[in-house]
């Protein structure tokens, strides 16, 4: 006869604490392994997007620099700054408006404002682009105006450059009248800043004349109120519809989170069009540095970029600016961060192209 009793199932009588304790351990170490996994992934997607972040601030800002050094220094059918009269009034206009510089570039040492001290200045001046509009006639050399063929793009104050590509002036324009006879006049007097020394062209401009606005550009590395460093450019107010066009716009920033710029400049030292020296730049203020800017075909330029985040790094990076150093220690330039950021730095050379080309 069948055993009923033995057929029934046996109550339920649940996990020893040996299995339980085993259970939990093997738990803790599959979450401890899924936390780890988290967290290394984690940290790749943050140097991921660092080293992203980095690469394309520093190649973004070596192809606006190289761009605008290229251009640097070019007036046209006109060879260099030096074949162009600035009748601007000296005894008023500010080192800014100095147009036989066309390449400036110093070591910032003024604490008082936002250019990260120490970092290089670069300055660039010339003209860009096609001339504005066609000169008719100039009455007489000794006149103050110019007849042109259409003179409502410009206004009063405008600081503007006439070449016929044997002769240049760059002047102020004190009146501008587009009724009918366009017609533009360069007066001496007090009402404008700077105003114009003379009125006199070195000729009766004719109708093969142009005329084109010139430009005057900053570029630096400043700080916000965070301390927050950018790449940014300022360009001086040549064409602003007031009588002052003697000073810089608001600075507008190109390229963030670039800490620092250093330069190099390549020096034709005995005038045969190619480079013979590199040099680090004069100070702003050196009795030489006119000459050596003029005599200055290539530019190298440094510059040190980093990741918009903190904590990137276990552990502060180092890093060799500029980037033409051979470090090898910090006596030799190896420099370590003060955070755990990302560092990267990017060098680029460019040359002055008017210039190679006048030497070719």
């Amino acid at each position: 006869m069948r055993n009923v009793e033995s057929s029934r199932k046996l109550p339920q009588q649940g996990f020893t604490l040996v299995e339980l304790m085993v259970s939990m351990t093997l738990g803790l170490i599959l979450t401890a392994g899924l936390v780890q996994i988290f967290v290394s992934n984690k940290q790749s997607f943050v140097m991921s997007q660092a080293l992203s972040n980095v690469q394309e601030s520093g190649r973004e800002g070596a192809m606006i620099l190289a761009r605008e050094i290229r251009n640097a220094d070019y007036w046209g059918c006109i060879s260099t700054a030096t074949s162009v009269q600035n009748n601007l009034n000296s005894e008023k206009a500010s080192d800014l408006l100095d147009f036989s510089r066309g390449l400036e570039i110093f070591p910032d040492a003024d604490s008082n404002n936002a250019i990260v001290d120490g970092s290089h200045v670069l300055f660039f001046r010339g003209i860009s682009g096609a001339p504005e509009v066609g000169v008719e006639k100039v009455p007489a050399a000794d006149a103050s105006s110019l007849h042109v063929t259409d003179a409502s793009p410009f206004s009063k104050g405008d600081i503007l450059l006439v070449t016929d590509c044997e002769h240049a002036n760059i002047f102020q324009a004190t009146t501008v009248s587009d009724k009918g006879n366009d017609l533009m006049t360069h007066n001496k007097g007090d009402s404008f800043d700077p105003g114009n020394e003379i009125t006199t062209m070195p000729k009766k401009y004719t109708n093969n004349a142009k005329i084109y606005r010139p430009s005057v550009q900053r570029y630096s590395i400043q700080a916000d109120d965070q301390g927050r460093r950018s790449l940014v450019v300022e360009r001086a107010l040549l064409a602003n519809n007031s009588t002052n066009a003697d000073g810089f716009g608001d600075p507008v920033e190109l390229v963030a989170d670039i800490r620092d710029m250093r330069t190099l400049i390549g020096v034709d030292t005995d005038g045969d069009g190619a480079v013979n020296s590199w040099q680090d730049p004069p100070e702003k203020d050196a009795a030489n540095a006119a000459n050596l800017l003029a005599q200055t075909l290539v530019v190298k330029v440094s510059l040190l970029a980093r990741s918009r985040d903190d904590n990137v790094n276990d552990d502060a990076v180092q890093f060799c600016f500029p980037g033409w150093l051979d470090c090898t220690s910090e006596a030799t330039g190896l420099q370590t961060a003060d955070d755990s950021a990302l560092y990267r730095v990017y060098t680029m050379t460019a040359s002055l192209r008017n210039r190679t080309l006048e030497g070719t």
